[in-house]
């Protein structure tokens, strides 16, 4: 087993785009995506996904990752533990965007969690308000169908009568 940073034993070492897309995509703070695209790649999208599902890659990946533990000292189950003790702070001292933003940021963290964004690039120019309001209607019907509505249902609700031995029920006021 080599040890880190030494290259594995048949595998050429990586090529500086493909550490420049890793430290982006690491130490960037950027999407996989957006990691390619400022390495250099044409096809960001494409590559990017090919990047990740290289053994290569994903060595190294890992190689930096527990650089970073090491370094740090950041593991995500003491992250999410700390995450999770400011949350509760949060709420005892009446801070709910606080407590929000926390357990937000927690979620995230364990993958519960992921923002996702779906970008469609329209030439709207040679369209005219018609068609680019037809287009608006298309898309947001297919985002519409993507979407699953987690609104809780109304409950019934329950007349509370009163009954006399004599009468009918009466509604109570």
């Amino acid at each position: 087993m080599p040890k880190v940073g030494e290259p594995i034993k048949g595998m050429p070492r990586l090529s500086p785009q493909q550490q420049k897309f890793l430290d982006n995509y690491l130490h960037g703070d950027m999407t996989q995506t957006a990691a390619a695209r400022a390495a250099g790649y044409k096809t960001p999208n494409v590559d990017a996904f090919r990047l990740l599902n290289n053994p290569k890659i994903q060595e190294r990946l890992e190689e930096m990752r527990e650089e970073m533990r090491a370094k740090y000292g950041v593991t995500i189950d003491r992250s999410v533990r700390d995450l999770k003790k400011m949350r509760d702070q949060a709420l005892q001292e009446g801070k709910i965007s606080a407590a929000i933003k926390a357990e937000e940021l927690r979620l995230k963290a364990t993958g519960l969690l992921v923002n996702k964004s779906h970008v469609t690039h329209e030439n709207v120019e040679n369209m005219d308000k018609e068609q680019i309001v037809q287009k608006l209607q298309q898309i947001m019907k297919k985002a519409q169908n993507r979407m699953i509505d987690v609104t809780p249902e109304e409950p019934e609700h329950i007349l509370i009568t009163e009954t006399n031995k004599d009468s009918e029920p009466k509604d109570r006021e």
